[in-house]
């Protein structure tokens, strides 16, 4: 019998490339749809970067840090493009990182001007902000507070890029060989769970600290950081299945699973201490504790 081999790809300092300017010597098939992308009439397809260039504050990718290139039909590469704008206006616009770094505070204020937010037409994203009221009865007084928050993310759109950034990590991880479509593995989208997203001032919330408290000794599949910290995922795996995290622009993580079933890992979670209101219900944000993070610590092992 002889031993399979492993095609990991062209590599560039840290980025790992299977694309070529000619379809056949790219991946065979889009990591994102499956669609075979070679033979007499190959559809249509572009390079595309796991980690969008402009996803990411300007200048973070620069020398050469961890992302992965390969071809994508365009339908995909359109609709992934799409989302990630919205997504890095959002999380860059709220991003702690806009405090010390006057780049990233740039970068911050010009997606800020020059997107409109998706689900609020004609509005600018630096003012595309939440203003929501609480009103309570004390003895024969009604008291009504007014709150304003900042832009909020379309999850349809943070959905839509979290898939497709596990998709990408899934094939790099599971594939024999990208020119192969016998040989590359694929995640569909039936086997994709998001179970979570936390702003960075609730990195502390009780129920995140128990995931990563509960999947620390799982198998270190993959463990990034690129883009000077403003790009970060974890994939793990047990018995279970498989944990995944994602965090961007260092204001929003991210946590889910892969598998053909819902995980126990994520029942039996402390209480995030919800208090119902008259209109729905409320909580407050629990920041973290640095000594206690240790959701992206993990060596990757042969």
């Amino acid at each position: 019998m002889t031993e399979r081999t492993f095609r990991t790809g062209r590599k560039t300092g840290e980025t790992i490339s299977w694309y070529a300017p000619s379809q056949v010597g790219s991946n065979a098939c889009c990591i994102y749809c499956g669609t075979f992308l070679q033979g007499p009439n190959p559809p249509e397809s572009d390079k595309e970067h796991l980690i969008a260039r402009n996803f990411v504050p300007t200048g973070t990718m620069d020398g050469q840090p961890f992302n992965f290139l390969f071809r994508a039909c365009r339908p995909c590469n359109a609709r992934k493009a799409s989302a990630e704008r919205h997504v890095s206006s959002i999380t860059l616009f709220n991003s702690p990182g806009r405090i010390d770094n006057t780049r990233v505070n740039e970068v911050a204020i010009r997606k800020g001007k020059g997107d409109f937010h998706p689900k609020k037409k004609g509005v600018l994203i630096q003012d595309a902000h939440e203003h929501t009221s609480l009103t309570t009865a004390i003895g024969p007084m009604s008291l009504k507070f007014g709150m304003i928050g900042p832009p909020q993310l379309d999850n349809d759109q943070v959905g839509e890029v979290a898939f497709s950034h596990i998709q990408g990590l899934f094939a790099l991880i599971c594939s024999e060989d990208y020119l192969d479509p016998l040989k590359m593995r694929l995640l569909p989208q039936d086997q994709f769970t998001w179970y979570g997203s936390y702003t960075h001032n609730d990195w502390g919330n009780p129920q995140v600290i128990e995931i990563a408290n509960r999947v620390r000794d799982w198998d270190c599949l993959a463990n990034i950081e690129s883009a000077q910290g403003y790009f970060k995922a974890i994939m793990r795996c047990s018995n279970e299945g498989w944990f995944w995290a994602l965090e961007w622009n260092r204001q929003l993580r991210l946590l889910g699973s892969i598998g053909e079933a819902r995980m126990k890992l994520f029942e039996g979670l402390p209480s995030e201490g919800w208090i119902p209101t008259p209109t729905g219900r409320m909580r407050q944000n629990v920041p973290l504790d640095t000594k206690d993070d240790c959701l992206f610590v993990g060596v990757v092992r042969d």
